[in-house]
């Protein structure tokens, strides 16, 4: 008795027949799915016969909590299903949140970083590239996930936020976005503006928008699935050498949890 897989002979890694001429297969994965095709013979005749394997991965890490493992740790998840994007890895935080299995997703702009020496209004453009995912596949998982999380965060020395239109944030749809973590859409601004906590509550939505020589602080959770993940930071207002303008930005890992 003879085993293919594709055509040939070689079977792909984590396959293997045993003494019974069984095809095994231990922790499949998207290498495994295509046809395998048996062919078994005698001294009279001879039989054929294939299967078609499709391996289905879990849409969410909720769905790895619920129904494979409540460990922590990386796993594949395939959000829209086998007819929709390619599945892809990230890691499962299965404590947070209550154990409720939070998938994370990292990028390449974690760090904190300076912005300096960009005056006119987003002259500082900086791209986010995420970690083995594309853009529509986050996009599938957002859908796939009762709620998603990005925070963001903004330190400035006398250096404006949102006032004059110097700084936005680039939606996955391209969209130019002014609210900032913690805010509302419609109104726009920062999380102080909401609570009325900012530096100057009467005139400003933005602790950063006083524009004077302190070191001062916007940040939040952005939270509107429909614009996550963040693709691009757009900054200004840093170009005044004599003013010691700056500012640095952090953007964190996309967070999403639940089924919908």
């Amino acid at each position: 008795m003879l085993w293919m897989y594709g055509g040939t002979f070689s079977l792909p890694s984590g396959a293997s027949v045993d003494s019974l001429n069984t095809m095994i297969i231990l922790s499949a994965n998207i290498s495994h799915s295509g046809t395998y095709t048996c062919n078994a013979t005698d001294a009279f005749s001879s039989i054929q016969t294939s299967v078609t394997v499709h391996v289905k991965y879990p849409e969410t890490c909720s769905k790895v909590k619920a129904n494979i493992s409540d460990v922590s740790g990386d796993y594949f998840i395939d959000p829209d299903g086998v007819l929709g994007e390619d599945p892809f890895p990230v890691y499962c935080n299965m404590t947070d949140k209550g154990g409720v299995g939070v998938t994370v997703v990292g990028h390449d702009r974690e760090k904190r970083t300076q912005v300096i020496g960009y005056e006119g209004p987003g002259k500082y453009s900086l791209d986010v590239h995420y970690r083995s995912a594309s853009i529509s596949q986050l996009k599938a998982l957002t859908e796939a996930s009762d709620n998603c999380q990005q925070f963001i965060k903004y330190e400035c020395f006398h250096a404006s936020l949102i006032k004059d239109g110097h700084s936005w944030w680039v939606s996955r749809d391209g969209q130019n976005m002014t609210y900032w973590g913690g805010a509302n859409f419609k109104t726009g601004g920062c999380a102080c503006g909401v609570t009325r906590s900012c530096a100057d509550d009467q005139l400003l939505k933005c602790n950063c928008d006083k524009n004077d020589k302190n070191w001062r602080e916007d940040s939040g959770f952005l939270t509107i699935k429909s614009h996550l993940p963040v693709k691009q930071l757009r900054f200004g207002d840093t170009g005044g050498a004599h003013l010691g303008e700056e500012g640095y930005h952090t953007l964190g890992k996309l967070e999403c949890n639940g089924v919908t």
